[in-house]
């Protein structure tokens, strides 16, 4: 199984900060019934507290999620809608494993 991790960042207009992301929310919950759907975590920047990052995982390469997943139907209103709620362009950045999945906790 390939694993395809990536990290996108959504700088909001402060105006419409809280419309992106209700907006991005719903899409998270649409998304997550994707088969090759692994996970997600929301987060917001501690250095703009306007810009939301989102932390996705799947198991689907790079070529296959952006053919198949950006053009979802439930993704139309919000690729459409998003150059207005932006105040830069959203960037994604995709990662490359370094070692496997590596678990560490306190005891």
């Amino acid at each position: 199984m390939s694993r395809l991790t990536f990290i996108v960042h959504l700088p909001a207009k402060p105006e419409r900060y809280a419309e992106l992301e209700a907006a991005v929310r719903q899409v998270l919950r649409d998304m997550s019934s994707e088969a090759d759907f692994i996970e997600c975590t929301l987060h917001r920047s501690q250095s703009d507290s306007n810009t939301l990052v989102v932390y996705e995982s799947w198991s689907c390469s790079r070529d296959e999620f952006l053919a198949q997943h950006l053009s979802r139907p439930y993704r139309a209103g919000f690729e459409r809608d998003l150059p207005e709620r932006l105040a830069a362009p959203r960037r994604i950045e995709f990662l490359d494993d370094v070692e496997p999945a590596l678990r560490l906790s306190r005891k």
